[in-house]
């Protein structure tokens, strides 16, 4: 059930029986002009969408803008800063527990939203005692890994993925646009924190780590709907194990 569209009635209706809800979270920022500046929204949205009809489970609308601030010296990007985002996605669960929502789930397309929403879902444990709160992104879900490595290469990269280009084009419903199919230079260390200037300067064509050459939209379609199929999954095994 998509929560934008819904009436307070059908809300009521749907607590009756269930208590489940998707908040779809991405970010705002550069992709190079291999993708548009949506692209870690717009993946998410279109999942939580697909899945939520498939099992009947709410969805809120997007939580657009992320930490990105290693993008800011791109134009077009957009920033929280972390202690705003953990404020929104505490304020999101904590509203959404009032009504009776308790399995709460931050779906996200965006891996800069890791510390600062799993930190706002931590603060917000304290007023939703009985909240099941998860942050969750998308290639984390059942069987991805292995499922991107088979379609694409044993490595997407690390920001202007392959997977998400792919995907992104199909989603977008118009022509992809003519891009190099650059390789990107290497992703930085595991854990390094690098200032938009410094990005600028180590990713001069926006991305890190991914070899455009095996962008695929045929390959992105068949990867999102495997996504789609894997996060219903998620979903149900959630229903059932708190269901004992």
């Amino acid at each position: 059930m998509i929560l934008a569209g819904a009436l307070t009635g059908e809300v009521i209706e749907y607590l009756k029986n269930k208590d489940t809800v998707l908040i779809p979270v991405g970010s705002f920022e550069q992709h190079g002009n291999a993708a548009p500046l949506a692209c870690d929204t717009i993946i998410p949205v279109r999942l939580c969408a697909a899945a939520g009809m498939k099992t009947y489970t709410a969805v809120t609308p997007a939580v657009t803008f992320g930490m990105s601030e290693n993008h800011m010296g791109f134009p077009g990007t957009v920033t929280l800063q972390p202690d705003t985002l953990s404020a929104v996605a505490r304020d999101i669960s904590a509203s959404l527990y009032v009504h009776g929502f308790r399995k709460i789930i931050f779906l996200s397309g965006h891996g800069g939203n890791r510390s600062p929403i799993t930190d706002g879902l931590r603060s917000a444990s304290e007023e939703c005692p009985e909240a099941d709160l998860r942050y969750l992104p998308y290639w984390k879900l059942p069987g991805v890994v292995d499922k991107q490595r088979k379609l694409f290469c044993p490595d997407p990269g690390y920001h202007v993925t392959v997977t998400e280009v792919s995907m992104v084009w199909h989603l977008m419903g118009i022509e992809m646009p003519v891009f190099e199919r650059m390789k990107y230079p290497p992703e930085p260390p595991a854990g390094a924190v690098i200032s938009r200037n410094k990005w600028k300067e180590l990713y001069p064509d926006g991305g890190s780590g991914s070899d455009l050459k095996y962008v695929s939209e045929e390959k992105g379609k068949e990867l999102f709907n495997f996504l789609v199929n894997s996060l219903c999954f998620y979903l149900k095994a959630l229903e059932k194990d708190h269901s004992r």
